[in-house]
């Protein structure tokens, strides 16, 4: 029991990936971690793991994947939206997570889908995982965020705040802004000027589309209504309580959905979880009936149909608030059961 509460110096690494658009988002993660562990519990490196340590990893692709000695005993993935992640394959043609010892997920959609996963027919997508091997521990990035949002609960403005925080465009940078992409980058941009004029409002792009590459965290925490399209801010958004808006004339729904179709983002879509508008007239109503509820019922979910629920059952709530400890417990637990 004393090795479980207190692990040997140096027994943990956190494996670090030269992305040079992640590199805060490592920062953020692996030191939220960090400080829920006893000093000098871990050691970090970059590319590779050290042998004899429990090592964890925030990207599926380890960087010289194929010559790498010792690959990441635990993926957690640096951002927590689905798109098939955990199905990439290698260069042999099979998942990359099959390789992986254990993996940590957000909650019991990524549970479901690594466990399904072991019943494809396909070898290109048939995952080994077993149960034992998949741990839930909720996304510590929330931490932070729910501490802060706590502080500013009580400050009342009154311009609604609105956040457009896309997730990168996967579309030639040689196409024209107007042609759609299943980001709402960057076909969105020519309806910021009505935004600007009516509400006070903020831009955030993904850090592949940006020069800085913080992680959008205090723009998150200030606003009202968040704008977006399929990454992890739209998971992250309604754990916080903030609508999101999906403006579905700026984003190639049809590919979001055909591409990935057992990913949560195509389940969002097509069961239009959340506030979904058609045209950006029925964008602009749904935005006054947030503002107008936000000064009557402080309290009023205005996150629209299916969220409450949704966002439970993929992140799980158990300890929320409190998941970096859940995390570092967990490190501590797994190395406790393999020394």
């Amino acid at each position: 029991m004393t090795s479980h509460l207190n692990p040997p110096p140096a027994s943990i690494n956190f494996v670090w990936q030269p992305h040079r658009n992640y590199a805060y988002i490592q920062e953020q993660l692996f030191g939220l971690i960090e400080d829920c562990l006893p000093s000098g519990t871990v050691v970090h490196t970059v590319g590779d793991a050290v042998e004899g340590a429990l090592s964890l990893s925030l990207f599926i692709r380890q960087s010289r994947e194929e010559i790498a000695a010792t690959p990441a005993d635990i993926v957690m993935a640096h951002g927590i939206a689905d798109k098939r992640y955990f199905f990439i394959v290698g260069s042999d043609g099979l998942p990359l997570v099959n390789r992986c010892k254990y993996v940590f997920v957000p909650g019991d959609w990524h549970v479901n889908r690594l466990v399904e996963g072991r019943f494809r027919r396909n070898p290109k997508y048939q995952l080994t995982l077993q149960d034992r091997q998949i741990r839930k521990v909720g996304w510590l990035r929330l931490d932070p965020m729910l501490a802060k949002s706590k502080t500013n609960s009580a400050k009342f403005h009154r311009r609604l705040k609105v956040l457009w925080a896309p997730t990168h465009n996967t579309i030639s940078s040689t196409k024209s802004d107007s042609e759609l992409s299943p980001s709402s980058f960057p076909a969105f941009k020519k309806h910021l000027p009505w935004i600007y004029l009516k509400y006070q409002s903020e831009v955030s792009l993904h850090p592949r589309n940006r020069g800085t590459k913080t992680p959008t965290t205090e723009k998150l925490i200030a606003c009202d209504v968040v704008i977006s399209d399929f990454g992890t801010m739209v998971f992250e958004s309604w754990a916080l309580g903030k609508p999101v808006i999906f403006p579905r004339w700026c984003i190639d729904v049809k590919t979001l959905m055909e591409r990935n179709p057992l990913s949560a983002e195509a389940f969002i879509y097509r069961n239009k979880i959340g506030l979904h508008p058609e045209t950006p007239k029925e964008m602009h109503r749904m935005l006054r009936e947030i503002d107008r509820m936000r000064i009557e019922d402080p309290n009023f979910d205005s996150r629209g149909s299916g969220v409450a629920e949704f966002i439970d059952h993929y992140i799980d709530p158990a300890e929320r608030g409190f998941d970096a400890k859940r995390t570092a417990r967990e490190l501590i637990s797994i190395l406790s059961e393999v020394s």
